[in-house]
């Protein structure tokens, strides 16, 4: 753990890669009065995943917390329930490759220019971070990466997701100031708990919004209510 902290950690010093953190940075509380900050990553219902200011993942068991901390992850817990949401995997940094624009301007913007034209193209490299065993998937639930979209006056394009190369999911028509979800292979989750994908666009222009707006990419299992049209 501690080799792949340190390589990832390098590797967003040299290449530019923006910080995406999963979750609120807060100030939690043991049982006994003790307090210490961290990034929230993801829980589940014995285990806190946690993140340190100088991104260190660590775990806490639940019960070692105060009553208060319990109640705020069981009420994340229950805002991605009430979305039709059983499990999600953070995503720990977003880099951004462009010939016009930087990323730290796609930052400020809140918005990430993708497509393919060779003058001004861009491409979006993501990486997820799956904690613990690799989740239970059943046929009816869904896979996805789930992408939101800045308005650009009704334009539309094509989006793909790449993984080591290949397309394994696209949208064509993906809307433009809209939510939409990708369907993704579930193999996705099951191998290593580094996830990579690349986004690249067609010729159209299409505007995908970056964590620093709220609203970046999210890699999801969905409940089956949640796959119909």
């Amino acid at each position: 753990m501690g080799i792949f902290l340190k390589a990832s950690l390098a590797l967003a010093l040299l290449a530019g890669i923006s910080s995406a953190g999963a979750g609120p940075t807060r100030v939690w509380h043991y049982t006994d009065g003790r307090t210490f900050t961290a990034e929230y990553q993801w829980s589940d219902h014995k285990t806190l995943h946690l993140k340190d200011r100088k991104g260190r993942e660590f775990q806490v068991e639940l019960g070692a917390l105060s009553n208060a901390d319990l109640e705020y992850t069981r009420g994340l817990r229950a805002r991605d329930t009430a979305e039709g949401i059983i499990y999600h995997a953070p995503l720990t940094w977003e880099e951004y490759r462009s010939k016009k624009i930087t990323t730290s301007k796609a930052r400020e913007l809140g918005y990430y220019p993708i497509n393919s034209q060779p003058s001004s193209e861009g491409t979006l490299r993501l990486q997820f971070r799956r904690f613990g065993a690799p989740p239970p998937i059943s046929e009816d639930q869904r896979v996805v990466l789930r992408v939101t979209t800045q308005s650009r006056g009704g334009t539309r394009s094509t989006i793909r997701v790449q993984s080591g190369g290949k397309t394994i999911g696209a949208v064509k028509g993906a809307p433009s100031g809209a939510s939409f979800d990708i369907i993704l292979p579930p193999a996705v989750l099951q191998g290593s708990g580094s996830i990579v994908f690349d986004l690249t666009g067609g010729g159209d222009t299409i505007l995908v919004r970056s964590t620093e707006s709220g609203a970046g990419p999210r890699l999801l299992i969905l409940k089956p209510k949640q796959n119909r049209p």
